[in-house]
């Protein structure tokens, strides 16, 4: 029998990056999952550690006043939401002071410049891919801190046309030979939908015709491919059938968009993003702006209507292929694209010599070498940092102001409500 951890009361302060709250139990910080600020919890302890303890709720004796009724039937059980049971603005606040924490704390900036916080138009309908898991049977996510697959009919995060796609995915697994471990959707501003259907080891081979998968989803289904995953855990396309890509429209700026491309996942916020980086590039007659992980050209293409010349770097050939056609249905033919990856990336950095850089780098930011080569180029004016981890992102800014080049500005642009992701717009400047 599991012996049971001490219960206390505690009263929830804040909510933190990671997607806990935070209370204080004789000064020693508690984290507890599904909490609200000002919540008055019974709180059970469940793991010790010498700086800190982790426990779960056992009973709210007092509601905060950010608590709301969360909107889906399976907030609690899928791990894809934190925030659900947080009214909305307070969830913005939390992400403001989550990044303005980390920037002083990490990235050791006594008052950090967080001049804009931009809320999504809308927390709901907003995400146009999805990457949904399949086991045993169930169609879902995983649980959260988990491979067990909670099984759902709809989730309320993704746009209209694909939100209750997950019985009708139920019912495409009747009609294949063999199961898969994933479907990834992807549905474009067009209600244009790509499907990739991903495998992990041996499975039988099928030709379902297009119009028949289809019939079964109920959506725009463009084309359809199937995947299986390759040592490095990452889809490799076997075979295709039907259109492999879809348009994304954002205000005057038309992207072709390959399955096996990355778009931004809001589609409220992606033209704000857009807007906010592209700003920067209004303020100075730049020459020559690099776009470091560029994708398919989605800032390098407006940011490249402000600058003299612009060029984009990105490891994905689906990507770069995209950027390449983007920059011509566009009108623009001052941009360069270039598929390498990092460190030939970087000779071309050095050798262009950009004075406008953007990055947009992974959640796991940048390394040392990324970061010093950047600082260095002896043209550099300004650095816009896109991150969607601000532990990395204060981190790498330390990183910066070791080699004269400090954060003037920072935006907050909420691209994933409901959970604790937040995104940031950082603006550095070369100290002269």
């Amino acid at each position: 029998m599991k012996q049971r951890g001490k219960q206390f009361k505690l009263r929830i302060e804040k909510l933190v990056y990671g997607g806990k709250g935070l209370g204080r139990l004789n000064g020693k910080a508690v984290f507890v999952p599904q909490v609200a600020p000002g919540d008055l919890i019974v709180a059970e302890e469940t793991v010790q550690k010498s700086g800190y303890s982790e426990a779960k709720v056992v009973k709210i004796l007092e509601r905060g006043r950010s608590r709301v009724k969360p909107r889906c039937l399976y907030f609690g059980k899928c791990g894809g939401c934190d925030w659900q049971h947080v009214r909305y603005s307070d969830q913005v606040e939390a992400k403001r002071l989550i990044v303005e924490e980390n920037l002083q704390k990490i990235g050791k900036i006594k008052k950090p410049n967080i001049d804009e916080v931009i809320p999504s138009p809308s927390p709901w309908n907003y995400r146009n891919r999805a990457q949904i898991k399949v086991k045993a049977g169930r169609v879902g996510f995983f649980a959260k801190n988990s491979h067990f697959v909670v099984d759902v009919d709809r989730c309320p995060l993704l746009k209209e046309d694909i939100e209750d796609i997950f019985p009708k995915l139920k019912e495409l697994l009747k009609e294949l030979p063999t199961q898969p471990a994933e479907f990834h959707v992807y549905s474009s501003s067009k209600d244009e939908v790509l499907l990739k259907i991903v495998y992990q080891g041996r499975f039988k081979r099928f030709d379902l015709p297009l119009e028949r998968l289809r019939e079964i989803l109920k959506v725009n289904l463009v084309g359809y491919g199937i995947y299986r995953t390759n040592r490095e855990g990452y889809p490799e396309r076997l075979d295709f059938f039907g259109r492999d890509f879809t348009y994304e429209i954002v205000d005057k700026f038309k992207f072709r968009v390959s399955a096996d491309s990355f778009f931004q996942v809001n589609r409220f916020q992606v033209g704000n993003l857009i807007d906010r980086v592209a700003r920067v590039a209004m303020e100075h007659q730049y020459m020559l702006a690099g776009d470091f992980y560029c994708g398919v050209g989605t800032l390098t293409i407006p940011v490249g209507r402000y600058v003299h010349r612009a060029f984009g770097v990105e490891s994905n050939f689906w990507a770069v292929s995209d950027a390449l056609y983007n920059k011509d249905i566009n009108g623009l033919r001052n941009i360069q694209f270039f598929c390498r990856e990092t460190e030939e990336a970087l000779k071309i950095v050095k050798d262009y010599s950009p004075d406008l850089v953007i990055v947009d780098p992974p959640r796991s930011g940048l390394n040392e070498r990324i970061v010093r080569t950047l600082a260095a180029l002896p043209r550099i004016k300004k650095i816009v940092y896109v991150s969607c981890n601000p532990s990395t992102l204060a981190r790498d800014i330390a990183a910066f102001h070791q080699f004269g080049v400090n954060m003037e500005r920072a935006k907050v642009l909420d691209m994933f409500p409901q959970t604790y992701h937040v995104e940031t717009i950082a603006v550095l400047r070369k100290v002269r």
